[in-house]
């Protein structure tokens, strides 16, 4: 068997269970139970099944039963132990995932020494042994109980991870324990996770709530996280689970907890850019400012007519506005997405996975210590320098383990540079933040954000991330979660969280949120206007004007919405509503040139040519450039106006900055001045220009057609034309 038919075939029942078709589901576990000899589940099933079956019959028989459905629930819960029983079983058996093989190996070399108690004992609370050493040998028994103490550590995170030897009971006694330290506790939130991850249990899910309130932040964090992936894919399970949903809300009484998972979804909403973010480090911030290629404009750009303003600006009035690409420095911003959170250095660091430290999966989970036996002489060396890694905030455990085993292979000199951009950065930010001791609630929003960070390289770098639940696939979903719902947050922060989405561009999910809270928010307005651009981004300009129209309604006069629904109305098609709708703005805005030019566009594609020109020429007046004198040329062509055509379309040759288009035109307009041969150059030229497209030419040429015609150019002549000019690019490609 297959690990994706194990996979179907559980997924299959589960789904049986969820949609409570409880005879068929439990036909389908004997089946397979029976096929694997598991007389365990056998004798368990039927046992549900003699209950089951009575408490049918007291229902045909009408006998009233007020805990019911609390039993039915039960049994539906005992149902899915079993699908989660064999599919683990399955998985060992055939499975050749890095989970089934651990789980194979384990099973083969079961771990008979208490590992919590030996770790204990290890601490320095219990470790009396050393001060009775005499001073020569305390070094070599700390480095010695330190190797063990790492030893232990990886031990016990495979026994909580792969075996379910460790009960509930143990667990707690685990993260109660005053000798186990708070790094470790933390590692061992990481199994618990992945424990979860593997094969759903209440009672250790029940543990990790527990965690979910634990005093100290590096451990809470980690839970708070955990439960976030662990609700993503158990989503269509927990409902069953009613103890869960009362665990939920004692953890909804404590405060911070709704704030702090706010915080934490918005970060894992974050990781969806991360791609992004390593991409625009790669090609843009490292290689130096680089100004973005200009876009070339298809003639008048007659299918959109859409300035980047029109088309991408978010409303100024809005705070969360972020600059457009290219406006600020390239090196700022790099700046400004550390700041933000933004994960900045997964691309440097993937390179960096390949030292042994990450053959150990485990290590992968691991919070940094600079006390780790591998790399503890670095910051022997120099305590207060190689301190500003261990405290940089940028960087998650993970990348600190990276760059910490780089340290020990660069020259002396290196090391000190590097370290000292580190330093900077660590000052540049507690410049930021205006202190040198950080805030509590931002310290503890770091340790959420570093460990997601470390999450993600996990799930997306490490060498068996195949074998895994992909994690992060989900990032943008999670506020459809079953688990969503039932955290009950606020108004303001579903709002809050709408506004990371909208701020980042994820326009689906934003629209999403908004819609189901304009009903509740005050500003309905600002909004609207949030719901239009989002659908507008999707390109359904329709549904854009639908909400813009209604923001009109709220707030009348406003130059950014009026431009809006203008742009949307030409976009949809309605030139006149369109029309109407820029006139207004540039009443609103008298000096700006874009909306004249959009003006000029709209006139001409009404055929309104003298009034197009004097929208032209009003644009010249100021901003006379190649794509004012592209419109004048066209326009000027329409109308008949020869040598003012001819006139604008010199001007452009000339400017360096023509297109393949813009030789196009230019051969018409050379053609309607009795220019033949010239004509036949400018269109060679544009010929050129097309260059692998050239069939694209022709059709550009065809539908240019009826133009020539109303200027008074042979039918027969156009066609000559075009077979002349094909003849010619045979000849060439002859050559």
């Amino acid at each position: 068997m297959q690990a994706t038919d194990i996979i179907q075939r559980s997924n299959i029942i589960y789904r049986l269970i969820q949609n409570k078709q409880l005879k068929i589901a439990l036909d389908a576990i004997r089946q397979w139970a029976v096929e694997e000899h598991k007389t365990s589940i056998l004798d368990s099933l039927a046992a549900l099944e003699f209950n089951y079956r009575l408490l049918i019959q007291y229902v045909e028989q009408g006998v009233d039963d007020p805990q019911r459905n609390n039993i039915y629930q039960s049994m539906l819960r005992q149902a899915f132990h079993m699908v989660d029983f064999l599919k683990e079983e399955a998985a060992v058996a055939y499975g050749s995932g890095y989970e089934a093989e651990q789980i194979r190996y384990k099973r083969l070399h079961s771990e008979t020494r208490d590992l919590v108690a030996t770790l204990e004992n290890l601490s320095p609370g219990h470790d009396v042994l050393i001060s009775l050493l005499e001073q020569k040998n305390q070094e070599t028994q700390k480095r010695e109980n330190k190797e063990k103490h790492e030893q232990i550590r990886i031990a016990l995170f495979q026994e909580i991870w792969l075996s379910s030897n460790m009960t509930a009971g143990n667990l707690k006694s685990l993260f109660a324990s005053e000798f186990i330290f708070s790094l470790d506790k933390a590692f061992f939130v990481s199994a618990l996770t992945l424990s979860l991850l593997r094969q759903f249990s209440e009672e250790r899910l029940n543990v990790l709530l527990d965690i979910c309130a634990h005093q100290e932040a590096i451990v809470r964090q980690r839970a708070l996280a955990g439960l976030w992936a662990i609700a993503a894919q158990c989503n269509d399970r927990l409902p069953f689970y009613p103890n869960f949903t009362e665990r939920l809300q004692e953890l909804k009484d404590n405060s911070g907890f709704l704030s702090s998972m706010k915080t934490i979804l918005m970060q894992y909403i974050r990781t969806s850019e991360t791609e992004k973010i390593s991409k625009k480090i790669q090609e843009e911030i490292l290689p130096g400012m680089m100004k973005i290629a200009p876009h070339l404009k298809e003639k008048l750009d007659m299918e959109s007519w859409a300035s980047p303003e029109e088309w991408e600006d978010k409303n100024p009035d809005w705070q969360e506005m972020i600059e457009q690409s290219g406006v600020a420095d390239k090196l700022m911003e790099m700046s400004e997405l550390q700041m933000q959170g933004a994960d900045v250095y997964m691309n440097a660091f993937a390179h960096l996975k390949q030292y042994s430290f990450f053959y150990t999966i485990e290590n992968w989970w691991l919070p940094f210590d600079k006390t780790y036996s591998e790399i503890a002489d670095l910051f022997n060396e120099q305590h207060d320098v190689f301190n500003i890694l261990a405290d940089n905030v940028f960087l998650c455990n993970s990348d600190k383990y990276s760059l910490a085993f780089s340290l020990r292979t660069i020259s002396e000199k290196q090391r000190e540079s590097m370290i000292q951009a580190f330093q900077l950065e660590n000052e540049q930010y507690k410049e930021v933040t205006q202190s040198s001791i950080l805030p509590e609630n931002l310290l503890v929003e770091q340790l959420s954000n570093q460990y997601i960070q470390d999450l993600y390289r996990f799930f997306k770098l490490n060498p068996y991330r195949e074998d895994f639940y992909p994690l992060f696939d989900n990032a943008l979903s999670l506020h459809r979660l079953w688990f969503f719902s039932q955290l009950e947050f606020s108004t303001e922060q579903q709002l809050a969280i709408a506004e990371f989405y909208f701020m980042h561009d994820h326009y689906d999910e934003a629209f999403e949120m908004f819609e189901k809270l304009i009903e509740y928010h005050t500003d309905k307005g600002s909004l609207y206007q949030k719901m239009g651009y989002c659908a507008q981004q999707k390109g359904d300009f329709q549904q854009a004007l639908t909400f813009y129209l209604r923001a009109e309604a709220l707030i009348p006069t406003q130059k950014w919405l009026t431009r809006k629904i203008a742009f949307c109305y030409k976009m949809v098609g309605k030139i006149d509503d369109a029309l109407s709708y820029y006139r207004r703005a540039e009443s609103l805005d008298v000096n700006n040139l874009s909306i004249q030019l959009q003006i000029g566009h709209l006139l001409m594609q009404q055929q309104l040519y003298e009034e197009a020109l004097n929208a032209y020429f009003k644009v010249e007046l100021t901003n006379s450039e190649p794509k004012v004198w592209r419109a004048i040329a066209w326009c000027s062509f329409l109308c008949g106006k020869k040598e003012q055509a001819e006139k604008y379309s010199q001007k452009i040759m000339e400017s360096g900055a023509s297109t393949k288009h813009d030789w196009l035109n230019a051969g018409h307009i050379a053609w309607i001045m009795g220019q033949r041969t010239n004509a036949t150059e400018r269109y060679e030229k544009s010929v050129q220009l097309f260059r692998d497209d050239h069939a694209d030419f022709f059709v550009a040429f065809h539908q240019d057609a009826p133009f020539l015609l109303k200027a008074g150019i042979d039918a027969m002549e156009i066609t000559f034309m075009i077979d002349l000019l094909r003849y010619k690019l045979q000849d060439q490609n002859n050559k």
